[in-house]
């Protein structure tokens, strides 16, 4: 799978226009992790521990050494960073030591007696280890460029999670990937180049750090959702406009709900009427109330309209969102 991390220094817009009666809307929704994983019961807490497996002696005063070891820093910056963003911590202290190891270690698990050590130093109960990185780029030109298109980036990681009361795994990440990290232009037009190669390859080492993370704690994602708003029809009828507005501008989509089903047989056409359903079954799931955005949607599918397409789409969405709260509710409860 290739991975392509755009660079466009600009502020995106939170809504694109899809054929003048649609708009996509970014939201932040709590995402679940891949394991749930008890962070400690008072004082939440886990320790990352950076290794670094030498391929030989000599190249411990190497400058390939060097570069290794802050590559694995940042991949520790990476998950640290989103460790200390997660809502399941109650304080944000999370420390990080410096284990280096020879060949011998490769392959084997981190000891019982040294995860000790570490949780009695941290008072962690989890703890993070980063045993092998190996992380390397080139440049890709085009025809008659000497300027670099893209840089790209190849990977290989091992990441484990431990569990200090038992020493077991509580999380095994190897990942092998390839990312491209393209040149761009900001809004203004301006030539972004593509990065340099050791700034690509600590891009990429903070990226793998922060995908590990997402994967052992909740985080904050952003996410789109599609609201129907048609800017000629609905700014003249007073009902449609201020439920664009209190869920757009306000937030309020108990009030964007209200005003919307003021309007569901006031609307002449199918079409419309569909479009206004879907927009309360969106309303119903930013107030969490899943089950009647199921109902709403399958009004509006029942009308048999151009958007049952998007209705089925959003019915997915809907599964997997509350799929998703369950193993949350799991985590908090």
């Amino acid at each position: 799978m290739k991975r392509i991390i755009s660079f466009i220094l600009c502020t995106m817009c939170t809504t694109i226009i899809l054929a003048q009666t649609a708009e996509i809307i970014d939201i932040q929704l709590l995402s679940p992790p891949e394991t749930i994983v008890n962070f400690g019961e008072e004082d939440k807490n886990a320790a990352i521990v950076a290794i670094h497996y030498y391929q030989n002696k000599e190249n411990k005063e190497s400058e390939i050494f060097v570069l290794d070891s802050i590559l694995i820093n940042t991949i520790a910056d990476g998950i640290k960073e989103v460790l200390e963003e997660s809502p399941v911590f109650e304080y944000k202290d999370i420390p990080v030591y410096n284990i280096y190891s020879d060949t011998t270690m490769i392959g084997e698990d981190m000891p019982k007696s040294e995860l000790d050590v570490i949780s009695e130093q941290s008072g962690a109960q989890i703890v993070v280890v980063i045993e092998y990185v190996d992380i390397s780029s080139n440049y890709v030109f085009g025809k008659s460029n000497r300027r670099p298109l893209i840089t790209n980036v190849d990977f290989v990681a091992k990441i484990n999670a431990y569990d200090v009361s038992t020493g077991n795994k509580v999380m095994k990440y190897t990942g092998k990937d390839n990312v491209m990290i393209p040149a761009s232009h900001d809004e203004e037009g301006n030539y972004i180049p593509a990065p340099k190669i050791e700034d690509a390859r600590r891009i990429t080492a903070e990226m793998i750090g922060r995908d590990f993370a997402k994967r052992i704690t909740p985080t904050w994602e952003t996410v789109e959702r599609l609201i129907f708003y048609d800017s000629y029809y609905d700014r003249r009828n007073s009902n449609l406009y201020n439920a664009y507005n209190s869920a757009m501008k306000e937030q309020n989509w108990t009030n964007a709900a209200r005003y919307w089903s003021e309007e569901i047989t006031g609307s002449g056409t199918k079409s419309k009427q569909a479009q206004i359903m879907y927009n309360i079954a969106l309303s119903c799931e930013m107030l969490e109330n899943f089950d009647l955005a199921r109902k709403w949607l399958e009004k509006a599918k029942a009308l048999n309209t151009r958007i049952n397409e998007n209705i089925d789409d959003y019915l997915n969405i809907l599964n997997q969102r509350i799929t998703d709260k369950e193993k949350l509710d799991k985590i908090f409860n």
